[in-house]
């Protein structure tokens, strides 16, 4: 494909020769017309001469003298010819073989002039003619012809479109030579980029655009680039954290499960014991499946999360189920249950469920014994939303920032046990809010946390009915 630089130097040099091309036919037009006017105003002043000279006298004149002065006035124009005739065709002074051609069908009118340029044998000629009706001194009805030969013209007009073309040719390399040099240096900035985005590696994608160094039709460009390294640095970032967190996450599980075989064959046990061991290896192994599936599920999130089935969900009811099946463990950790309000949105009921599952068991492990957990629905004109408020200690402003991040967890101890969370229940719940059109967040302060699960009541941005995603 032809490069840019070569495409602006090709049309700058396009437009140079139609600007010299006009300008040349310009001059050449120009001079041309100049010619012909001198030649014309020249004409009419001999013919004016050759008016006085026949006004001199009455008839009859004498011819010899008349033509005396005619040649000497001839004579002092090298390339003028005269021809005077009477009315009937008589010739009564001829210098050449001077021959102007009326217009057809058009015959002389007295005292108008007529101008014309015509070719006889080669030679070209510019000429005046006129009729004199009043009488004069060559008798009554005269008809006077004066022409200039143009081959002079000619010639020099030859000459100087030639030159021309060499200036024209000259001046358009030099304007094609310019213009690569003005398009090399006006595209410098671009070049620039290039270097800066070639040095962008997985390694450093720190690397930005100078967008003070760049002309404004590109900065906006510019810009954009900046902001899609902006989009691929946290990208790789988050990446690399997400391997580094799966790897920490799954070698404490496959760490316990190896020593703890190591530990049972390393001597002959009984029955009861090999089946105690057994047993806690399948709570480490259905451990690592939940966490499997979760990450599978994010995965399909990062590339859009589509929804099994679209139905109208009634969230009062589902929180109410979800309380029945928390109630025990509410009831062990001396938690009270709340809920308040109405509403209903329009998605999967497995993945919602999903979502204030996550939320509410999230509410009932950070309770202070003794606490309270609110559930509060909201409907407003498009939306609903579900805030699951407990009581217990206030977040920090740094967990925040992260608390929806994969494998994130706001105790830095990273024990494992039966009950930890994973770290995935948060980011889950917030890619199953994005994928029916919503969001969720969180707040935290004065001993309380409430995290609002915002869902679109009608089908916003989803599938149809008539058509289940598979």
């Amino acid at each position: 494909m032809m490069s840019l630089t070569l495409r602006l130097t090709l049309l700058f040099s396009l437009v140079s020769v139609c600007i010299l091309a006009g300008l040349g036919l310009l001059i050449q037009r120009s001079v041309e017309n100049h010619f012909a006017t001198e030649d014309f105003a020249e004409i009419e002043d001999k013919l004016n001469q050759v008016i006085s000279i026949l006004n001199q006298g009455p008839p009859p004149v004498d011819k010899d003298a008349m033509a005396a002065v005619l040649n000497e006035l001839v004579l002092s124009h090298s390339y003028l010819e005269l021809h005077i005739k009477s009315s009937s065709g008589q010739t009564l002074f001829a210098s050449g073989p001077l021959s102007f051609p009326l217009p057809a069908g058009e015959s002389l009118q007295p005292g108008k002039r007529y101008r014309a340029e015509w070719s006889s044998q080669d030679t070209g000629y510019r000429g005046i003619t006129l009729l004199l009706s009043e009488a004069t001194s060559a008798g009554q009805g005269v008809i006077i012809t004066g022409g200039i030969e143009t081959t002079r013209h000619t010639l020099f007009m030859q000459t100087f479109a030639a030159q021309l073309l060499t200036f024209m040719l000259l001046a358009t390399l030099l304007s094609t030579l310019l213009g690569w040099l003005a398009v090399r240096k006006g595209l410098a900035p671009l070049r620039l980029i290039k270097a800066r985005a070639r040095a962008v590696t997985a390694e450093r994608l720190d690397q930005r655009l100078p967008l003070e160094s760049v002309p404004t039709e590109i900065s906006d460009l510019g810009l954009e680039l900046n902001r899609m390294l902006d989009r691929l640095e946290e990208s790789f970032n988050r990446l690399a954290h997400f391997s580094s967190d799966i790897a920490h996450e799954l070698r404490t599980p496959l760490s316990n499960l190896m020593t703890q075989t190591q530990v049972s064959l390393s001597q002959s046990r009984t029955c009861e014991e090999y089946s105690d061991i057994l047993a806690s290896n399948l709570e480490e192994f259905e451990r690592l499946s939940r966490m499997i599936s979760d990450m599978l599920f994010l995965a399909k999130a990062d590339n859009g999360l589509q929804l099994p089935s679209t139905d109208r969900v009634d969230l009062a009811q589902e929180v109410g189920k979800l309380f029945d099946f928390y109630e025990a463990l509410a009831e062990d950790r001396q938690v009270t249950l709340t809920q308040q309000g109405q509403g209903s949105t329009c998605g999967d009921r497995l993945m919602i469920d999903r979502a204030l599952g996550n939320l509410i068991s999230n509410a009932v492990r950070h309770t202070l014994p003794g606490g309270l957990i609110r559930v509060e629905i909201q409907t407003d004109e498009d939306q609903v939303r579900v805030n699951v408020c407990n009581q217990g200690s206030p977040i920090s402003e740094h967990d925040l920032r992260y608390i929806f991040d994969r494998f994130y967890r706001c105790d830095p101890a990273r024990s494992h046990g039966l009950t930890e969370s994973t770290g995935l229940g948060l980011p889950i719940t917030r890619a199953i809010a994005r994928a029916h059109g919503g969001d969720v967040s969180v707040c935290s302060g004065n001993a309380e946390t409430c995290f609002t699960l915002i869902l679109p009541i009608h089908r916003q941005g989803m599938p149809n009915e008539e058509t289940a995603i598979r």
